[in-house]
């Protein structure tokens, strides 16, 4: 049975194995990485998807034992192309930190084609790159600025069976409007605060073997409220708790287990998600382009955009929330 956690805690005991097991609406899980006692690599990601109904940027800076990684996808949906790219960096000799900390903190880098900066505050978010011949085709530049707004966040903690101290630990953060400019080549998107919204997915590991992940996420605008999605594919021993939910008008929605169903990797079908007697009954159709997927490939990572169709029982309501037609994007990565 999930376990809501409602109180603050810490990730691990004195002997390094996870404590609170569970999930909460809050961040409410204090993580300490020298407290960490695993013999296995550790690693780190924040990732970011901002999107105004005609354009979308995928950003995610990543690290793993002594790899750094930096990837970034824009889709413009409206003409339908994507353009992505990746830098990453396999044995760095000193590690580039990613700010631990929701309200202070600065990642800066820079190398020879890209110069990011990532900056967090009490407010919110600061993004700004400069991406030179991304996707080997043209200039990506982009100066973002994400408030935040009120709503609750999906926080998950997870040990792994056979050893206590590896652990899986999610915060998906969809309360954030942005504002600021996206440049490619010659094409420029405004974003404003009225109609751009982002999330923020921040997620700490040490595990013992690698995982195929995929997650269907939403961020968009159902009867004139902020709809956000979070389905994932399970990490650890969840039984306290999975990253499973939904969001609308900031309030968040917990679920259970989800049974997916693809067809053998084609990223061009649909994917079907189901949950009880109809309590959860959501297709995903990717955009297609020629007959391709409209997807981003930047190294073990995949994101395709489309649209989900369907519905979902809300608990203590008459009628569904009916999913027709609204943007979303699946992830498929390994780590």
């Amino acid at each position: 049975m999930q376990r809501e956690i409602k109180d603050n805690c810490v990730v691990f005991e004195e002997n390094g194995e996870v404590f609170n097991a569970g999930w909460a609406r809050q961040s409410v899980f204090e993580y300490n990485s020298d407290m960490s006692r695993t013999s296995g690599k550790h690693g780190e990601s924040d990732c970011y998807f901002i999107n105004n109904g005609e354009v979308s940027l995928y950003l995610s800076v990543e690290n793993y034992g002594m790899e750094f990684a930096i990837k970034i996808a824009v889709a413009d949906l409206k003409r339908g192309g994507v353009i992505s790219d990746c830098v990453i960096k396999k044995f760095v000799l000193f590690k580039n930190e990613l700010p631990e900390s929701g309200s202070k903190g600065e990642l800066l880098y820079t190398d020879k084609r890209i110069q990011l900066q990532l900056t967090n505050t009490t407010d919110g978010r600061f993004l700004k790159c400069d991406y030179i011949d991304f996707g080997g085709l043209k200039n990506l530049y982009f100066n973002i600025t994400l408030k935040k707004i009120n709503g609750e966040s999906l926080n998950e903690l997870a040990p792994f069976e056979r050893d206590r101290k590896y652990f899986y630990l999610k915060r998906f953060v969809p309360k954030f409007i942005a504002s600021g400019v996206i440049r490619v080549g010659g094409l420029e998107y405004s974003l404003n605060e009225n109609n751009t919204r982002a999330y923020f997915d921040w997620t700490r590991f040490s595990k013992p073997r690698k995982h195929n992940y995929q997650r269907l996420s939403a961020d968009c605008i159902i009867d004139s409220k902020r709809f956000s999605l979070c389905l994932a594919s399970r990490v650890g021993d969840n039984r306290y708790g999975n990253e499973n939910c939904f969001f609308i008008g900031g309030k968040l929605e917990k679920l259970s287990q989800i049974n997916v169903k693809g067809t053998n990797g084609r990223l061009d079908r649909p994917w079907y998600f189901t949950a009880g007697i109809s309590a959860v009954d959501i297709t995903f159709k990717p955009f297609t382009v020629k007959g391709e997927p409209m997807a981003a490939v930047m190294d073990k990572t995949t994101v395709v955009f489309g649209r989900l169709y369907g519905q979902i029982k809300r608990v203590d309501y008459d009628n569904p929330l009916i999913l027709d037609n609204a943007q979303a994007h699946m992830i498929f990565t390994e780590f």
